[in-house]
């Protein structure tokens, strides 16, 4: 479990939640005192969402929580590729390493990532988690 300073616990889960959510109608709030993450959406209640808005920007207990670059989400699904899959499976890579080229790029992987066997789409899914716990970890190094 990670702690703030003060000792209490982050809610790890929905920091995961934050930093995946690339919607930009979407906002995450860390609360440096309490481990909260506040969630503001587009769809929200305006009165309940004015609130919230209000309460974060006259408080220095919150950190807003941004969403991993997609540059980065693509650098791993490459480095996956190189590091993880063409020393074991060389038709495998190929397959991926052409799914990371042209638009759609996210969704192609994935697509392609299930077409090349479970055995891959669940070390993909292993790998990316560590290098998202590693990301959350050292952003909140960055901010406490």
């Amino acid at each position: 479990m990670t702690t703030l300073p003060n000792g209490k616990p982050i809610d790890m889960e929905m920091l995961e939640v934050a930093m995946e959510d690339s919607n930009l109608g979407n906002t995450y709030y860390l609360n440096t005192q309490t481990g909260e993450v506040l969630f503001l959406s587009e769809g929200d209640d305006m009165n309940e969402q004015e609130q919230l808005a209000e309460e974060i920007e006259g408080s220095n207990d919150y950190v807003r929580i941004e969403c991993i670059p997609s540059s980065e989400a693509y650098h791993w699904m490459s480095n996956f590729v190189d590091e993880v899959v063409a020393p074991k499976d060389q038709r495998a890579a190929q397959k991926l390493s052409t799914a990371l080229h042209g638009k759609g790029v996210f969704r192609r992987f994935k697509d392609t990532l299930y077409t090349t066997g479970e055995q891959w789409t669940q070390t993909w899914y292993d790998w990316r988690d560590q290098r998202l716990k590693e990301a959350m970890e050292a952003w909140l190094r960055e901010v406490l």
